[in-house]
């Protein structure tokens, strides 16, 4: 089950709340609560109700810096904010990896 809740959250940098990290924070789903971790070091950033989810990983994405691409398998677009560039991603839409020859920012 969690797999399925991170498909449709914004994926959020560790590094943007400060940590000397390259992991991205995930929710782990713990009976009617889920942690917030960071899929690198496994911190765990908060805890909140399962129904909340959402609405806690959209707060912590707020921010001004955001880079999107296109799938190259699928055509859909992809944000990532937090990211002031993307070199790599696995689209939202379809669930293919994707590498991009020049990364956007």
């Amino acid at each position: 089950m969690t797999g399925d809740i991170n498909r449709g959250l914004p994926i959020i940098p560790h590094e943007s709340l400060g940590a000397d990290c390259c992991g991205c924070l995930i929710a782990q789903i713990n009976g009617d609560h889920a942690d917030i971790v960071c899929n690198e070091c496994s911190a765990t950033i908060r805890t909140v109700r399962v129904g909340d989810i959402q609405a806690a990983m959209s707060e912590m994405a707020q921010t001004d810096v955001i880079s999107s691409a296109h799938c190259t398998h699928c055509g859909a677009l992809n944000t990532f904010p937090g990211m002031s560039s993307v070199e790599a991603f696995i689209c939202s839409e379809c669930g293919e990896g994707v590498t991009l020859v020049t990364p956007v920012q």
